[in-house]
């Protein structure tokens, strides 16, 4: 299945696996119920936290609007296109998962259970991306981000 992350260009080299120590800690329960899920979809993670990924286009806008393109995308980051295979790869709906996190960091009582995707692309997770799977890195912008356009493909 060929698939699409973002990832620091530090992050890229040998093979990604998910860190507990690169989460943040408001977000480390929510984390926690996508590996609960993943488990009950028969996906283990080791107990690590996934590798979130997606399947279909990405654009520029799609890197923005997951980082902050002066703290964070500024210091390099890529998209890593890659194939995993399908018993590997658990679909989500991006934008519930969003609400989960909404309510989740708002302290409304919430839980997560994985659902069809709404649209694509299409939010997945893995429990991890094995080097050899990686076709191509290319290097996302690191500034000039008013005079980009938000729509270009990545």
């Amino acid at each position: 299945m060929l698939l699409r992350t973002f990832q620091p260009l530090t992050r890229v080299t040998g093979d990604l696996v998910g860190d507990w120590d690169r989460v943040p800690a408001g977000l480390a329960a929510p984390y926690r119920a996508m590996v609960a899920a993943m488990e009950r979809a028969g996906v283990g993670t080791g107990g690590l936290p996934p590798v979130w990924a997606w399947r279909g286009e990405l654009r520029l806008i799609d890197a923005m609007l997951l980082f902050d393109a002066e703290h964070e995308l500024s210091r390099g980051f890529a998209t890593v296109e890659f194939d995993a295979p399908a018993g590997l790869v658990v679909e989500s709906d991006y934008g519930r998962w969003n609400d989960f996190l909404a309510a989740s960091l708002e302290g409304r009582e919430c839980a997560w259970e994985l659902g069809t995707a709404a649209r694509e692309p299409v939010q997945v997770c893995l429990p991890y991306v094995r080097a050899s799977w990686v076709r191509d890195v290319r290097p996302l912008p690191t500034g000039g981000w008013g005079r980009l356009d938000p729509a270009a493909a990545v």
